[in-house]
């Protein structure tokens, strides 16, 4: 009972009747009112927004006639709503933590369970500037590689290595 307020029904505009109902203390002094309202849908007047409930009532309809959760793809429209692409986006982590108790109780009435999470993308290398010792590092880390030595690095300084100045060691 989610109508949209253009929604009618055998001429009588109950979808602007239904969002006047709504209204913070329009029952107040119609308690009867309300608890009609309840019988016929206890989800009425929820307290998630009302296009998220127009969304799930859709969403029950056609897996009310399914013996099993079937897969409503993006792009499955119903009523101007595109079901499939609403549907994927309740399941998704961040978004099923964002739904209250209530919505995420309904959704699993039907077996709708969120998306396991996406394993985190490997770190990328850092782009900080590094200093000219830190790049000397990593380029002997890379020339030696596995197997080779560093020739020339035996016994010689860095003074007698930037000069041009090797030890007379031989690499084994």
């Amino acid at each position: 009972m989610c109508a949209p307020r253009s929604a009618s029904v055998l001429d009588r505009p109950v979808g602007q009747w239904l969002s006047n109902l709504r209204r913070p203390g329009a029952l107040e002094s119609h308690p009867e009112w309300k608890t009609a309202l309840e019988a016929v849908d206890e989800d009425w007047n929820p307290s998630w927004p009302a296009e998220w409930q127009r969304h799930f009532a859709v969403v029950r309809e056609m897996l009310a006639e399914e013996t099993i959760l079937a897969y409503v793809e993006p792009g499955v429209t119903v009523h101007g709503m595109d079901i499939g692409k609403w549907l994927d986006k309740q399941r998704k982590p961040e978004v099923w933590a964002s739904l209250s108790g209530g919505q995420r109780k309904r959704l699993g009435a039907f077996g709708i369970v969120p998306h396991a999470p996406e394993p985190e993308a490997p770190a990328k290398p850092s782009t900080a500037p590094v200093s000219a010792f830190e790049r000397g590092v990593a380029a002997l880390a890379q020339y030696k590689g596995p197997g080779r030595a560093l020739c020339g690095f035996q016994g010689a300084t860095w003074s007698g290595w930037r000069m041009g100045r090797r030890s007379s060691s031989v690499c084994s």
